[in-house]
């Protein structure tokens, strides 16, 4: 379940479960889940998103890289950042793997997001 913290930003506040369902949204649109079936699926979308974004955090706080990052060094600093990472493309590097699925499943996945056909 999602830990529904606010966040406060300079267009107002937004509870943990709204950022996420914003974030799903942004797969979906122009899609809207309208059966139960289809609301049940985002839903599911979302809380799988949470549980591995939360997941990938711990994992990263775990390693000596930071989450994203793929090699490090000091010298002449290098840094190469996993393909994908951190970026507000719409691509299947920036959705987990679960709510992809669920989402394409049940038609609501917009066709835009790279390797939607």
């Amino acid at each position: 379940m999602i830990d529904n913290h606010t966040y406060n930003g300079p267009l107002g506040n937004a509870t943990t479960m709204e950022v996420y369902k914003e974030k799903i949204y942004a797969f979906i649109f122009p899609n809207v889940p309208r059966t139960d079936e289809e609301k049940e699926a985002f839903e599911q979308a979302v809380n799988m998103q949470y549980t591995h974004d939360a997941s990938a955090a711990m994992q990263s706080a775990a390693s000596a890289l930071p989450e994203g990052v793929t090699s490090y060094s000091a010298g002449d600093f290098h840094l190469t950042w996993e393909k994908g990472f951190n970026t507000s493309a719409l691509t299947r590097a920036t959705i987990c793997p679960g709510a992809y699925g669920l989402l394409l499943r049940h038609g609501l996945l917009y066709r835009g997001v790279e390797g939607r056909r």
